[in-house]
């Protein structure tokens, strides 16, 4: 009875504390919404009132967790049998990435009833407000200014140039690659070169976007109510009290960031999680290994270039191992015996199995978290974005195979896959990984609900901001400095030089009277 009473009362005063936040996630990019969810969820679990915008409805419904549902704007897009995403590759494409889609993804996000109806509330009232603060999503900021709120980003991609440079943290391109020209962080003087030309064109290129951004939120919100006298978008962004980075330092190059950066990579992956009867009688039946593929949610496997297809299905007839195809069809022409193909597939628990022998990755970020943190070398086959950088990084690190999918064939997958297989150096590797992303203080949610709730706790934690965010570009590079202070060297050089010369010609003058 009393430890009744006793929780009783603790969730009282739990839910008295708890705050209310807002997620803004709007746009429909699953992997993105779902690599946040968990957390989102474990903040409702833990109290706090939680309304999420999102085209991605929850299966089942999460007490003190609120859904406001808009349409998905890019569904026919996805469903068009001829898009390829693979077709926008290219270095304009690396280059200015998905600002080039900014106003069409916009447009259609503004005409829908349900944020409509979401932007004319007047009566809610929000502590904390989580935006993503790239794929075009910025002028949604305008929501923390809207309700004097708390306004903490999360990024789906590593901290750039510019927006390094709106939280006051440090990016220095001499060790810092752009993603413009991929390269390791020991970079010679020609690839450095590179790296400043990359991240320089990218820093333009952004506040270029940012000030296009910024006329579109104060125009499209000025109907709204709340959205009166809006500041600057950059201004707010200076005001973030909090970037949750989806990322890991087990998988990238180290780099610094101060205490408003906080990593978070891997929320989706639970260590001890069960698979199901069925998937586990399939994996511990497979005797010889089983060999993992997937290309993400975001890619249609039926737009596989022929030659691609032949060649994976060509080299997985070969193998002893079972293979298992994550893809959207139910059949796959030429498909061999020893392949299982599946719509849906419970990744992060199924590469846990100590009988999955290898992974066939693109080299999504969440793949190769999962991947990484179960110790399974990868074979990577990377499709388009920051896949090749994560494909590249993996491979240095001695845990990863990298494929060409323009020239892949049989006989390559067939070398690639038994290097994996054969060679033990491969599975030390990506066990050496693994123990580098589990050691860990807390872990990831954990650590995340903790940040979470510290800038919440310390209303903002403007003491976690660097004043490097007040500083204009050249009082940040001193350059300021250096002109006033080469300008007074080169003057007092100047009169040394004067004085010296009079001094001399008085000497002359009183030596030729003498």
């Amino acid at each position: 009875m009393k430890s009744v009473i006793f929780v009783l009362i603790f969730s009282i005063v739990n839910n008295c504390y708890g705050y209310n936040i807002l997620v803004m996630m709007p746009f429909p990019l699953y992997s993105h919404t779902k690599s946040y969810l968990p957390l989102f969820i474990e903040l409702a679990n833990r109290g706090h009132n939680v309304t999420m915008v999102s085209p991605f409805p929850l299966k089942d419904p999460v007490p003190n967790f609120n859904e406001v549902i808009i349409e998905d704007i890019m569904k026919e897009m996805r469903d068009n049998e001829k898009f390829d995403v693979r077709d926008m590759e290219g270095f304009l494409l690396r280059l200015f990435g998905p600002r080039i889609f900014c106003k069409f993804m916009l447009d259609n996000v503004f005409k829908s009833e349900g944020l409509k109806t979401f932007l004319y509330d007047k009566d809610s009232k929000f502590d904390m407000v989580i935006t993503e603060t790239f794929f075009c999503q910025e002028p949604f900021i305008a929501l923390g200014h809207k309700y004097g709120a708390i306004q903490v980003s999360v990024q789906t991609v590593n901290i750039f140039m510019a927006l390094s440079r709106l939280t006051g943290n440090p990016y220095n391109p001499a060790y810092v690659p752009s993603s413009v020209f991929p390269s390791s962080p020991h970079m010679n003087f020609w690839e450095r070169s590179k790296s400043t030309l990359g991240n320089l064109l990218d820093y333009l290129i952004s506040h270029s976007t940012w000030l296009y951004l910024d006329y579109y939120m104060s125009s499209h919100f000025a109907s709204y109510p709340g959205f009166e006298n809006l500041p600057p978008m950059l201004d707010m962004f200076r005001n973030l009290s909090l970037v949750l980075l989806d990322n890991h330092m087990a998988i990238t190059y180290p780099r610094p960031y101060l205490p408003n950066i906080v990593e978070i990579g891997g929320l989706t992956i639970k260590g001890g999680d069960k698979l199901d009867e069925e998937w586990e009688k399939y994996l511990n039946e497979s005797t010889d290994g089983v060999i993992y593929f997937s290309w993400g949610s975001h890619y249609k496997t039926e737009n596989m270039k022929p030659h691609e297809l032949t060649a994976f299905t060509s080299a997985f007839g070969k193998l002893k191992q079972k293979v298992l195809m994550k893809v959207d069809e139910d059949s796959l022409p030429g498909k061999p015996d020893n392949v299982r193909l599946a719509k849906w597939v419970p990744q992060a628990s199924l590469l846990g199995h100590p009988n999955v022998r290898a992974f066939i990755s693109h080299g999504g970020l969440h793949g190769v978290l999962e991947g990484t943190y179960h110790g399974v070398p990868i074979v990577g086959t990377p499709l388009f974005a920051d896949q090749k950088n994560n494909i590249r990084f993996c491979e240095e690190a001695g845990y990863c195979i990298y494929i060409d999918l323009k020239t892949v064939t049989e006989e390559i997958l067939l070398d690639a896959i038994n290097k994996i297989l054969t060679n033990s150096s491969y599975k030390e590797n990506a066990l050496r990984r693994s123990e580098i992303m589990k050691d860990r203080p807390l872990n990831v949610m954990d650590n995340a609900v903790y940040w979470v709730e510290y800038v919440l706790r310390h209303r903002g934690a403007p003491h976690l901001r660097s004043a490097a965010v007040e500083l204009s570009w050249y009082q940040y590079l001193l350059l300021d400095v250096i002109v006033v202070w080469s300008a007074v060297s080169f003057m007092v050089v100047l009169l040394l030089k004067k004085s010296i010369k009079c001094i001399c010609k008085a000497r002359k003058s009183k030596s030729k009277k003498d």
